[in-house]
């Protein structure tokens, strides 16, 4: 039982963090309209670092490390920091682009739980448009490197969902079965936050590229609600990850652009049982918030409550922060969940 967490999930002070998320680089291999990661910013955390946020986490009730970025294989010495999260016996995901799974799984297939595959298309035209640069093939190698692992992770499919694949979705569910894979998830794209290093000027600005228009989302509406018609049994098992209502607040976030609907509500609780600690040590509340502090300003059990920390979970819970009523994001960790350690 973990009380700490249960009470965090519930609280405006933290005393324990299950999940966090790691930016192990900024460093991306590729080019995609969603997001401005490019390169690896000056003096990213180093191994010992990471070794001393361990120790730090595993006193906080650590249960799930996300490996993130950019593209954290990037990183040379990725399984080192993964080797230093396995001897706290914690739960590891890995979120990639693919592009380097063939070259490097056999580093690290031994630390991980599951690999989720960000693919934003079924075809490699439109995929490869998406991403700004011609890797679609050689993602499908990765994971066909994955799936021929001894013992393999779980592996998930996710596809960031925007005005040049939202008519894949149905399709994306036919490749998902044909191509062996556990599982399959939807997001919506963010269109206006500054998360992910995120570019607003210029002629490619993402809201011009990813958003749809209003006759779109008309259009988006009619093929979710056919989607979640035909496919009850893959909802019903999992194998998409989202249920009807979430699925349908992929339609509702892009219909509120355009006055068409309300931005779907969310009950979030990030803040609350999880933090973002950025490549160079950066302590976000989630991905979408500012930073309320830095692994490298003091201890982390030190800042995890501090003013900031405390008064952005409170305008959370209140849904009072922009970014939260216009958020793409539905995590919400039910208390009792933190209770038993299901997180």
């Amino acid at each position: 039982m973990n009380l700490r967490a249960f009470t965090s999930a519930i609280s405006s002070t933290t005393a324990s963090l299950p999940i966090v998320i790691l930016y192990v680089t900024s460093a991306c291999n590729l080019r995609c309209i969603t997001c401005s990661y490019r390169d690896a910013l000056p003096n990213e955390l180093s191994l010992e670092e990471y070794a001393r946020l361990a120790r730090e986490l595993q006193g906080l009730g650590l249960r799930h490390v996300v490996l993130s970025g950019g593209e954290p294989l990037v990183r040379r010495d990725v399984p080192a920091i993964c080797k230093i999260f396995a001897a706290l016996g914690v739960r590891q995901s890995l979120l990639t682009n693919g592009l380097l799974l063939e070259k490097r799984i056999d580093e690290i297939s031994e630390f991980l739980d599951e690999i989720i595959v960000s693919l934003d298309a079924p075809d490699a035209a439109t995929h490869n448009d998406i991403r700004g640069l011609e890797c679609f093939d050689q993602i499908l190698r990765g994971i066909e490197a994955v799936k021929g692992l001894v013992r393999r992770p779980i592996l998930s499919l996710r596809m960031v969902v925007q005005r040049k694949n939202f008519r894949l979705l149905d399709a994306m569910v036919d490749f998902a079965k044909s191509a062996g894979v556990d599982r399959v998830s939807f997001l919506s794209a963010d269109v206006r936050s500054s998360a992910f290093h995120r570019n607003h000027a210029g002629p490619a600005a993402p809201e011009r590229e990813i958003l749809l228009s209003a006759e779109e989302c008309g259009e988006f509406r009619g093929l979710m609600e056919a989607l979640v018609e035909r496919r009850k049994p893959e909802i019903r098992s999992g194998f998409i990850s989202e249920s009807p209502e979430k699925l349908m607040h992929l339609v509702r976030y892009f219909e509120a652009f355009h006055g068409l609907s309300d931005f779907p509500r969310n009950s979030c609780n990030a803040p609350n049982v999880s933090t973002v600690i950025t490549s160079t040590g950066e302590l976000l509340p989630c991905y979408f918030l500012p930073a309320y502090g830095d692994i490298r300003s003091g201890s982390l059990q030190g800042q995890l409550n501090n003013d900031l920390a405390r008064f952005t979970r409170m305008q959370v819970r209140a849904y009072t922060l922009e970014q939260c009523r216009k958020c793409v994001c539905t995590l919400n960790v039910s208390p009792w969940s933190a209770l038993v350690g299901r997180v």
